[in-house]
């Protein structure tokens, strides 16, 4: 394999077998392997090894990398339509007041989910953690190409907003129950319930979440310890996040502050029993990580995001060391350039050139499988799960660091595919 022609483009959609070579291979699950075959046969993966000379009937990629698909473990790509239209200035809840003004009709949100959807393919994503709202976001993801888990978002604060609170979960409940898990050769869709932040959604919602989660067996997410404003608010009950909820008309003095952090109070409330998802946490403690660590919880650090809205470094290095399951999300389009996992790659090593460039690929992989509750199924180039593998061109041909030209190229995939099956490439006629 040491001669090779580029790759023609050509592969048959209908196809879930067959060979697949190319200058290097990175399973996620070791280290990187060159002049490499990956095998699939119905779709999943039988073998993964290096071999020599070219091989016969083989789809050979040629100089470029086979690495497992990539899990954008947190989105709202209902909100793709407002790229580059909520700038920040320097208010978190400036910006979500904004937000909020930009706010998209609902007969819009699939059709940006499904934007999404497709913009994620094109980056190489397999795998999408996505918060949505109602039968729209249902309806896109049902229709979505690739693999799905989807949360429904709940959210509300005080009695004043008993009424529409209980219509939210209750419409969340039902839409539950009547969308199954679909888990069939093609590809996998879970709906599960997301109570959105601790300033947005009072401890009754939470443990409502929290109770349909485990009747259900479905996901659960949360939003937790995003900025120091939610600490504050948690801690005394003032503070911006209250002044916000008084300008909305949803503050009525019954909710009592817990005087506890963001971690502690998710723990109270049963979220860290539950392998529940948490997005963000920047703003953690010592003894939060501590606590954390005696959990089988998942973060999701979300790197561009984090540094649009100029938080504070991220303790995602240690949680690690901890044994925390740290994972990758984009966050939306309302706060980030793109949709892509491997930009972020790219943005954490630039800024983190320490970090072992295999554990940003695990990041990227392996943890968001199991933060999502997949890691049976993919995440990794290994035997018996699922061919799910994208297919990148080397910027510098016959190099001997794949992981520095993955790192530091700027080039997108030239084919997806999902269960064997080629979903995103050019087609030869």
């Amino acid at each position: 394999m040491s001669e090779r022609e580029p790759y023609n483009g050509y592969m048959s959609p209908m196809m879930n077998s067959g060979l697949f070579t190319a200058r290097w291979i990175m399973p996620a699950a070791g280290p990187p392997m060159r002049d490499a075959c990956l095998a699939v046969e119905g779709g999943r993966i039988v073998s993964v090894q290096s071999v020599r000379g070219r091989v016969s009937g083989a789809t050979d990629f040629g100089e470029a990398i086979i690495l497992p698909g990539l899990i954008n473990a947190h989105t709202h790509l209902e909100l793709t339509g407002l790229a580059g239209r909520v700038p920040y200035r320097g208010s978190f809840i400036g910006w979500l007041e904004s937000l909020i003004r930009a706010v998209i009709d609902e007969q819009d949100y699939a059709r940006f989910i499904s934007a999404g959807l497709s913009q994620s393919l094109a980056t190489g994503v397999t795998v999408v953690g996505d918060i949505g709202i109602g039968q729209p976001a249902i309806q896109a993801w049902r229709q979505g190409g690739i693999h799905t888990i989807g949360f429904l978002e709940v959210l509300g604060m005080g009695h004043r907003s008993t009424a529409p609170r209980d219509r939210s979960t209750k419409t969340a409940e039902a839409l539950l129950v009547g969308t199954p898990p679909t888990d069939d050769t093609r590809r996998i869709l879970r709906v599960g319930i997301s109570p959105h932040a601790p300033y947005t959604t009072d401890p009754a919602i939470y443990r409502r979440a929290v109770d349909l989660a485990n009747r259900l067996q479905r996901p659960l997410c949360t939003h937790l310890a995003e900025t120091r404003a939610e600490l504050q608010f948690l801690s005394d009950g003032t503070g911006p996040f209250r002044d916000f909820l008084e300008r909305y008309g949803l503050w009525d003095d019954t909710f009592k502050p817990p005087g506890d952090s963001p971690i502690e109070y998710a723990n109270r409330l049963g979220l860290l029993k539950n392998r529940c998802l948490l997005v963000h946490a920047n703003y953690v403690s010592n003894n939060d990580l501590d606590l954390l660590a005696r959990t089988s919880c998942s973060i999701v650090y979300c790197p561009r995001s984090h540094h649009f809205f100029h938080h504070e470094p991220h303790r995602f290095g240690e949680m690690i060391r901890l044994g925390i399951n740290v994972c990758l999300g984009t966050d939306s389009l309302a706060s980030n350039d793109s949709l892509s996992i491997l930009d972020e790659l790219r943005f954490v090593h630039a800024t983190n050139p320490a970090v072992d460039p295999a554990r940003l690929l695990h990041m990227a992989t392996r943890a968001g499988a199991v933060a999502l509750g997949l890691e049976t199924q993919l995440g990794q180039l290994t035997p018996g799960l699922r061919a799910d593998f994208v297919a990148l061109p080397l910027e510098q041909p016959k190099t001997t660091d794949p992981f520095g030209d993955l790192l530091h190229c700027n080039l997108s995939p030239i084919a997806v595919f999902l269960s064997g099956k080629q979903i995103y490439g050019m087609y030869k006629s």
